[in-house]
């Protein structure tokens, strides 16, 4: 859950790099022959309007609206009182309250030559949302949009890779003191955040299961707007270098043009060659974009391919055993042609 932090520094992020990020998404917009793109935020899922203007909504809905030409615009529920903090916190100089999204919608269209509204992510978008938004604009086709913006996070620019390198120091730092012998499961959580939100980060998602022993944390935390994720298994000495090395080797073929098959194979090999894993067990190897690892992974379909040139993903390798307790060992990385940088290493 975010609690509050944001941090807007042009020290880090420069005002150019605001301006491209926004740019960009126009540009992919006229490419879809739309006029009017909209993304729509509530407390699940925040981060592309984050990632085009640094804003966080909280407990709230709203919608940013991306002409196919000028400034964006936030169409939101949430009191005017709290605008003086989001134009000092963002981008964004024009902001908008109301009470229902298909109001502002419509008084935002009023006065525009009709065209077509694309949304993007559409699919995620809540039915009754979208009717407003029909009924508000009887002139304009509405359009579904595919993942505009997750697709443009999921390659971040040398400044995002710079504070994500940042990020992951802090991470890896939290989870070793979240790993510290004779804690429970609860002071585990709160070691691990007390780290990491000190350390400058806006969200954590945590999962830990302890068996006796046998403990394996996973964290995915979100620093500034980009996500990294890391999970061990502690208290298995030889299943951890088991783990080790089928990274390792996994690491080894993981490119941009890596055949996926392929990077599943060589890791698998090399757990069957330790000898450490039952043959009961499930095991799996997969990637997931740092621009879903809020959501788990849950809206990247399986890949045929290694990430994408520049793309930041998590290598996750697990192993269920026979009696179903689980051991993992996740890292960030980034990937080029050339092969993957480890981050959370």
């Amino acid at each position: 859950m975010k609690r509050g932090l944001v941090v807007f520094d042009h020290d880090e992020t420069s005002e150019d790099e605001w301006l491209q990020r926004a740019q960009g998404a126009q540009a992919r917009i006229v490419d879809e022959g739309v006029d009017l793109a909209l993304v729509y935020n509530d407390v699940s899922r925040g981060d592309d309007i984050g990632y085009l203007t640094n804003l966080v909504i909280y407990w709230n809905e709203g919608v940013l609206a991306i002409p196919a030409e000028g400034d964006l615009t936030l169409l939101t529920k949430i009191s005017p009182r709290v605008f003086p903090w989001m134009t000092r916190n963002s981008t964004l100089t024009d902001l908008r309250s109301g009470r229902t999204i298909g109001a502002l919608v419509a008084a935002y269209v009023d006065g525009r030559d009709p065209g077509t509204i694309g949304l993007i992510d559409a699919e995620l978008w809540p039915t009754a949302i979208v009717d407003e938004i029909a009924v508000a604009a009887p002139d304009w086709k509405i359009a579904s949009l595919g993942a505009i913006v997750r697709d443009q996070r999921k390659i971040p620019s040398t400044t995002e890779v710079a504070l994500l390198t940042r990020g992951a120091e802090v991470l890896r730092h939290a989870l070793e003191t979240a790993a510290a012998s004779g804690l429970n499961a609860r002071e585990r959580v709160a070691a691990l955040e007390k780290v990491a939100r000190g350390g400058g980060f806006a969200d954590i998602l945590l999962r830990i299961a302890e068996d006796g022993e046998h403990v394996t944390m996973e964290a995915s935390g979100q620093y500034r707007q980009g996500w990294l994720q890391i999970g061990r298994t502690f208290g298995h000495a030889t299943l951890a270098v088991a783990l080790q090395q089928a990274q390792a080797a996994a690491l080894t073929l993981l490119r941009s043009d890596a055949v996926w098959a392929d990077v599943e194979r060589v890791a698998l090999d090399a757990l069957d060659a330790h000898g450490e894993v039952n043959s009961d067990a499930v095991v799996s190897v997969r990637w997931i974009s740092q621009a879903d690892f809020a959501t788990g992974g849950e809206l990247q379909p399986p890949p045929t391919r290694g990430p994408a040139d520049g793309e930041v993903a998590a290598l996750v390798i697990e192993v269920v055993d026979e009696v179903g307790v689980r051991s993992v060992l996740t890292d960030t990385v980034l990937v080029t042609a050339t092969g993957a940088d480890p981050l959370t290493l």
